[in-house]
């Protein structure tokens, strides 16, 4: 109580505010609410520019002189450089205009080349954009890609785990002079180029330069089919086998099994439902010198099955597994892959005592590999991812995780 026999004043408390006061008392408040704008304008500045760079397209060539390396020469020989960059920078807009010129070109779903080649269309993953050099891969998209593999890479190093990323390229990337005239002239470089050059750290088997060079004689891909053909996996087991030997010398090499030759195995033609008619050279496939080891096979009903060594396993078929007892090694192997992997997998069956074999789903990204439960619960030795090409333009969202 105070001495005047009231309460005591709380000061401020129902006290009037004095005059002088009045116009200031919502300086806090206003100058709380400029503050809040003003790091509102920063932050959606900031975002917009990160979204900005984002969306700039990647760099086609590495940004840095790459070091000499045995092991990425080995891996991913070097390819010639495009004489230009239709689609990157001030060329873009005249290159798309020649494509708006052949709409009529493109108004089906497969595209015709030249000598009865022919090309999917946009609506199977961009494919014909690709194929063209058009649809490159943004920054955003090549980051995406490589941070996912840079972690399933860092962790299986750690376990001593080999590690292979094997691209399979598109039938535009071993003869891109098959596409129509006029595409063909638009194309330069691919998002392969730009993953392979943002990734110089990323173990990328890069088997274009061998399948070119062993195009000019048989043929790797046939005009109406979108897979290698057995020739072209057994070209590419060469390019493996290298890449192994260079990166890990140590090891016994990689077999490569001798072949008599080469023959002709029939048109496989993927595209006659669109009434494309069938066409030249045909299937090829190589013709072992030597016996390779029948393999067990355990498909995804569990049913057993005994194959001729060699024999490709097919996408429909997985996941399975693969017992040889007379491999050309002991070890295991996991491998995430698509139906471009069916080539190699009578190759893989030949070189691993037991093989995983699982699609990898990155056409949808709907049942992506948890790649630490997988390791975990198969324990193998070397993990293989195939990737076909052209699903690169399908980059990983954030939210998707390997596991590591």
């Amino acid at each position: 109580m105070s001495g005047s026999g009231g309460a005591d004043i709380v000061h401020g408390a129902g006290v009037p505010t004095p005059k002088w006061w009045r116009p200031f008392r919502d300086v806090p408040l206003i100058v709380l609410a400029i503050a809040s704008l003003v790091a509102a304008l920063v932050g959606w500045t900031a975002q917009a520019r990160l979204d900005a760079d984002a969306a700039v397209i990647a760099p086609v060539t590495p940004t840095e002189a790459p070091a000499a390396s045995a092991v990425r020469d080995a891996c991913a020989p070097a390819l010639p450089v495009p004489a230009s960059e239709p689609w990157v920078g001030d060329a873009a807009a005249a290159s798309q205009q020649v494509w708006d010129e052949h709409s009529a070109d493109l108004a089906g779903p497969v595209v015709t080349g030249v000598d009865g080649w022919a090309f999917y269309n946009d609506q199977i993953e961009e494919n014909f954009s690709q194929s063209a050099g058009r649809r490159l891969l943004t920054v955003s998209e090549v980051t995406a890609w490589h941070d996912y593999f840079a972690s399933v890479a860092s962790a299986l190093e750690e376990q001593g785990i080999q590690f292979y990323i094997e691209v399979t390229p598109s039938v535009s990337s071993v003869y891109p002079e098959k596409l129509p005239t006029w595409a063909s002239e638009l194309r330069g470089s691919t998002a392969l180029d730009q993953f392979i050059a943002a990734s110089p750290d990323l173990p990328i088997v890069d088997f274009r330069a061998d399948l070119r060079k062993a195009a000019e004689s048989d043929a790797v891909f046939t005009p109406v089919n979108t897979h290698w053909t057995d020739w072209g996996g057994y070209v590419g087991w060469q390019t493996f086998a290298r890449c192994h030997d260079a990166a890990y010398p140590e090891d016994a090499p990689i077999h490569v099994p001798a072949v008599d030759g080469v023959v002709d195995a029939g048109v496989f033609n993927e595209y006659a439902s669109y009434g494309i008619p069938d066409a030249e050279p045909q299937w090829t496939k190589p013709v072992y010198a030597e016996q390779l080891a029948p393999v067990r096979m355990m498909d995804n009903t569990t049913n057993m099955h005994t194959l001729d060594g060699g024999t490709p396993i097919d996408l429909p078929s997985l996941p399975a597994t693969t017992q040889t007892d007379n491999s050309w090694s002991d070890g295991s192997a996991l491998i995430l892959r698509d139906s471009m992997g069916s080539a190699l997998s009578g190759l893989w069956a030949q070189e691993y005592a037991k093989t995983w074999q699982i699609q990898h789903r990155y056409d949808d990204w709907s049942n992506p590999p948890n790649f630490a439960s997988l390791v975990t619960q198969y324990q193998p030795d070397v993990v293989i991812v195939q990737l076909a090409e052209r699903h690169l333009v399908n980059a990983p969202a954030s939210t998707i995780t390997t596991g590591y």
